[in-house]
């Protein structure tokens, strides 16, 4: 297999047995060049395993620099396609609560009117308890008098 075809999917195993992750570089020498590397690198106390996927870009064939800019406009037009996505479920999470403040209000209102009929009625239920003391009251004096 040669390095310009890789298989990303497989792993690397350093001599202390660590899977070695994939990793890209972000330098100006080694832009977006890909290598494994061991998780017990020369700054954690390691010995800094690495292998590199990608070969140097002076050293590349014209179709191994082709596919990685066609590996990396599709990385360009799965992220479009992400925000996209994610734009029309924030636009419609949006709808759904301005639908749901909409039925927050009517039933705010109902609330309000429900809250102002069970007052009137103990308004009422006071008047007729107040009229029914007044009248015994009334009665009462006269017997007494």
């Amino acid at each position: 297999m040669s390095q310009s075809s890789v298989n990303i999917e497989e792993v690397d195993i350093c001599k202390y047995g660590y899977y070695c992750r994939l990793k890209i570089l972000r330098t100006p020498l080694n832009p977006s060049r890909r290598f494994f590397g061991c998780k017990a690198s020369n700054e954690n106390g390691g010995y800094g395993y690495f292998r590199w996927i990608d070969p140097p870009f002076e050293n590349a064939d014209e179709t191994f620099l082709m596919n990685r800019f066609i590996d990396g406009q599709n990385s360009i037009d799965r992220l479009k396609r992400k925000v996209k996505e994610l734009e029309e479920e924030r636009d419609s999470l949006k709808f759904q609560l301005n639908e749901n403040e909409e039925k927050m209000m009517v039933l705010n209102k109902k609330l309000k009117e429900v809250k102002l009929q069970r007052d009137w009625k103990n308004v009422k239920f006071n008047r007729v308890v107040i009229v029914f003391l007044c009248l015994l009251t009334i009665k009462w004096f006269f017997n007494i008098v």
